[in-house]
């Protein structure tokens, strides 16, 4: 298993960051002036990463409508951490110490001590919580932070100019994603994230070259690899979403406007992947530079 686990995660489901030339972005058209762009995302950046490519501003002012994975304006935060708590929480009278081997919990509470976290006061969260729990605080004492993430930024860009912005998903949705794997599955996450947080800084940085230079084919293969460690998670995370999105694109090439598609970056490349699909389906798909 190589260190190559968070950009992974950060690819399928739209997180890590960036550093110089241009993302990947793919257009596709239809009729009356319809306009799809296809932009691979990186969610969590750094202060440093900023300026963003002037490629990224351009496509924004293209635009009439921005689509997220999730309209990031319909998020209530009271209402989302009532919904983590429905979904993350283990089944009453269970506890972390019940569902994980006595190793690995030995193993979870120093890397939660380190991290600044109380392992007894998330006693009662599902592993898969535990293992996003500590990406997230592992990549901020990194630099990397979702207030300075490219969905908030297209945001802010799209609420100065006026503009739409949409989801194709909820976060209803999203959540429930981890909170139906297997609890061995859940195991195999949280191992991994804990393998490789010392490797993190290197492991996104690569990410981040690769995303910003438009070269995200160079990683699809060795992170498709990694779903070899999750039998079943690669066909939850990617393919059955790329498969409900498409039909969802479809439909916005049939109103005449212009959308800037903004998704993670690992459903653009690697297997069964968006602009794949689309083609499938008779699409024109223009890689833009």
């Amino acid at each position: 298993m190589t260190a190559r686990w968070l950009a992974l995660l950060c690819a399928a489901l739209g997180w890590p960051a960036l550093s110089i030339a241009e993302p990947a972005a793919w257009r596709v058209t239809g009729p009356n002036g319809s306009e799809i762009v296809l932009l691979g995302s990186m969610h969590l950046l750094r202060a440093s990463d900023y300026p963003l490519p002037a490629s990224v501003d351009r496509l924004i002012d293209r635009a009439d409508t921005i689509v997220l994975e999730i309209d990031l304006d319909d998020i209530d935060p009271v209402a989302q951490q009532r919904l983590i708590l429905d979904k993350a929480l283990l089944p009453q009278g269970t506890e972390l110490d019940d569902v994980l081997d006595a190793d690995l919990y030995r193993t979870l509470d120093d890397a939660a001590a380190k991290a600044g976290l109380d392992l007894k006061l998330l006693a009662r969260f599902e592993p898969w919580f535990l293992a996003i729990s500590l990406l997230e605080v592992g990549m901020r004492k990194l630099g990397y932070e979702p207030e300075r993430g490219l969905e908030q930024y297209v945001v802010g860009r799209a609420h100065a100019a006026g503009k739409k912005v949409e989801g194709l998903e909820t976060i209803e949705f999203q959540i429930g994603i981890f909170d139906a794997l297997p609890i061995e599955s859940q195991q195999a996450m949280l191992v991994q994230t804990l393998m490789e947080l010392d490797e993190a800084e290197t492991t996104v940085a690569a990410m981040a070259d690769a995303w910003r230079d438009g070269k995200l084919e160079d990683l699809s293969e060795e992170l498709l690899g990694e779903f070899d460690e999750f039998p079943g998670l690669y066909d939850t995370l990617v393919t059955e979403r790329n498969d409900a999105w498409v039909g969802s694109l479809e439909n916005m090439l049939d109103d005449g406007r212009r959308y800037l598609v903004v998704v993670g970056a690992l459903h653009l490349v690697g297997t069964h992947n968006v602009i794949e699909l689309l083609k499938a389906r008779g699409h024109a798909v223009d890689r833009l530079h």
